[in-house]
C-alpha cells in the first residue's frame, strides 16, 4: 500500500469548519489521517463531531496541540491528558515551533533540548503514538538537537513548506538523512495557505498555484521518496486552505 495522505484541521472556536464537509474532503483527496485540534480545556462538542464523522469515513484521527512554550513546564503533559482522556483519538500530533519564539536567537540550543524534554514526557504518559512538526532547516543549524527530538517521537512531520517538488525535496533533504539514523518514520508537510514574510509567500506555499499544481508536485514527491522506508506520506496544511484552492 502507498504512503498514505494527512491534512491539519484546525478547530476555531468562532469558526469551526464543517465535518461533514470535511469528512468528505478527506475522501476525495485519499487522506488517511487527520490532525484535529483540541482546545486547552479539552475535546469540545465540535471536536466530538468532526472525530466522529472523519472516524466514521476511516480516517486516523490524532489530537493536534501546541504552543511555543511548550519547551518548559507540564503544559503539554496537562493538554495531551485531557485531550486524549475520552478516548477519542488514534495518536497525538504536536505543533508547538519554538523557532517562532522572540527569544529563540539567543536560546536556539536551551529551546530545542526543552522540546526534547516535552516530547519524551508526553510520550512517556501515553500509549499513542506521538507524532512532531520539525522545520527541515533545524537538522542542519542543529544536527545534534534535531536528532534528539526525533528520537524522542514516534515519527516526524518536516514542514517543507515549498511548491515544487525540487525546492521540496531540497528542503528536506538534510532532514531526511537525519532521520534515517533515528529509525523514525517521517511526513513531508506542505502549505496551501498565506505565508507571511520573510521569505515571499509564493515560493513556500501552493495557495497562488491551485489544486492541479498541487497535485502534480505531490506526485512527484511520493514518486521520488518511493523507495524510502522511512517515507510515511504527505501531509497538507491546512484543510481550510486546501478546500478553498482553485482547481
Amino acid at each position: 500500500m502507498p504512503p498514505g495522505r494527512a491534512m491539519w484541521v484546525w478547530m476555531h472556536e468562532a469558526a469551526p469548519p464543517d465535518p461533514a464537509a470535511v469528512a468528505a474532503f478527506a475522501v476525495q483527496q485519499r487522506v488517511t489521517e487527520a490532525f484535529v485540534s483540541v482546545p486547552w480545556g479539552g475535546p469540545t462538542p465540535t471536536t466530538q463531531q468532526q472525530v466522529a464523522a472523519l472516524r466514521g469515513e476511516g480516517v486516523r484521527v490524532s489530537a493536534l496541540g501546541g504552543d511555543p512554550s511548550w519547551t518548559t513546564g507540564d503544559d503539554a503533559v496537562t493538554w495531551m491528558r485531557r485531550a486524549t482522556a475520552a478516548l477519542l483519538f488514534q495518536g497525538v500530533h504536536l505543533d508547538i515551533e519554538p523557532w517562532t519564539r522572540r527569544d529563540w536567537p539567543s536560546r536556539e540550543r536551551a529551546l530545542l533540548e526543552g522540546l526534547a524534554r516535552t516530547v519524551r514526557d508526553v510520550a512517556a504518559r501515553t500509549s499513542l503514538p506521538v507524532e512532531i512538526d520539525l522545520a527541515p532547516w533545524l537538522a542542519q543549524a542543529h544536527p545534534r538537537q534535531f536528532r534528539d527530538v526525533v528520537a524522542r517521537a514516534d515519527a516526524v512531520t518536516l514542514m517543507a513548506y515549498r511548491d515544487r517538488a525540487s525546492d521540496i525535496l531540497a528542503s528536506s533533504a538534510w532532514a531526511r538523512r537525519a532521520i534515517a539514523g533515528t529509525r523514525r518514520p517521517y511526513r513531508i508537510g506542505v502549505e496551501t495557505g498565506a505565508v507571511a514574510e520573510p521569505e515571499p509567500t509564493a515560493a513556500q506555499t501552493f495557495a497562488d498555484d491551485g489544486r492541479a499544481v498541487l497535485e502534480r508536485e505531490l506526485a512527484e514527491v511520493a514518486a521520488r521518496l518511493a523507495g524510502d522506508d522511512r517515507f510515511a506520506g504527505i501531509a497538507v496544511h491546512d484543510v481550510e486552505s486546501w478546500l478553498a484552492l482553485r482547481p
